[in-house]
């Protein structure tokens, strides 16, 4: 009988155990998550800029330094073509059913950009997408860009509007991505479009298709900072609210090119890796 008594003791401390830990556990995976899908989203939508930008100077020769050799994102199988006498003008880059690009991904089907004029500034541009995939995450709906040019500086500033949906792979479900942002496009060497680097700033609604909604706020004195480089995110701090009441920060570092940001949850931090 005392063994029996001991067993069902035993079992009701490893069940409170566990109760306890999933607890504590379970808010911090979902924030981890939130975070690790909504950062997918803005290297993946900054990389697009850049994709579109490299196919532009090769139609447009923007660049003199311009050539398929030079190119950070664009391998030879994307076919690029240009309809300038359209108005408004249409670039379409259709990556076929599988294409690897130079940065490693594999994307399929088609990104499509029309504008009144690719070359003169100050211009506006608007950007679809038609069965667009990239590494498993398909990407949907719009961006509107508001571009002008500093060209002393050889800066370019667009205030964006972004309605975008992006189912990601592995049953990870779909987001419906909000955003009105100010990003800066820095072409610190001509010559070298690895040095290139995107800083942005801005508030977004980033809404899980289970109906949470994440606001994310990004402010002008400390923007994300986006590497060509190594395709990630350095620097930059986000503030994170949701609808079901919780809140925390991103930290993505001092500039250095790696795939790791700080979580901050009150007065607890965790290391995450972005994929």
């Amino acid at each position: 009988m005392k063994q029996l008594k001991m067993f069902f003791a035993l079992s009701l401390m490893f069940f409170v155990f566990n109760s306890c830990q999933k607890e504590d556990v379970a808010p911090v995976f979902d924030e981890i998550q939130l975070s690790l899908q909504e950062t997918q989203a803005e290297e993946t939508l900054a990389d697009i800029d850049m994709m579109v930008d490299e196919a532009l100077d090769l139609k447009f020769t923007l660049l003199k330094s311009a050539s398929l050799e030079s190119l950070i994102y664009l391998s030879d199988c994307p076919v690029i073509t240009v309809n300038k006498t359209a108005t408004p003008q249409v670039m379409t880059i259709d990556f076929g059913t599988a294409c690897t690009g130079k940065d490693g991904k594999v994307r399929s089907g088609k990104i499509i950009v029309t504008s009144a004029s690719f070359t003169t500034f100050p211009s506006v541009r608007d950007k679809s997408f038609e069965n667009y995939v990239v590494d498993g995450k398909k990407i949907e709906g719009s961006v509107a860009k508001t571009i002008s040019k500093d060209q002393e500086n050889n800066i370019r500033t667009a205030v964006i509007k972004e309605n975008i949906t992006i189912s990601f792979p592995d049953g990870e479900g779909k987001a419906t991505r909000v955003a009105n942002m100010t990003r800066q496009y820095q072409r610190n060497t001509l010559a070298n479009p690895a040095d290139n680097q995107v800083v942005s700033w801005g508030t977004i609604e980033f809404t899980r298709i289970s109906g949470v909604k994440v606001s994310k706020v990004i402010t002008a004195e400390k923007p994300l900072v986006f590497k060509v480089a190594c395709h990630h995110l350095v620097s930059g701090i986000v503030s994170i609210s949701t609808s079901n009441n919780r809140s925390w920060t991103i930290d993505y570092g001092n500039g250095e090119c790696d795939n790791k940001a700080t979580l901050t949850i009150g007065d607890k931090t965790k290391e995450i890796k972005i994929r």
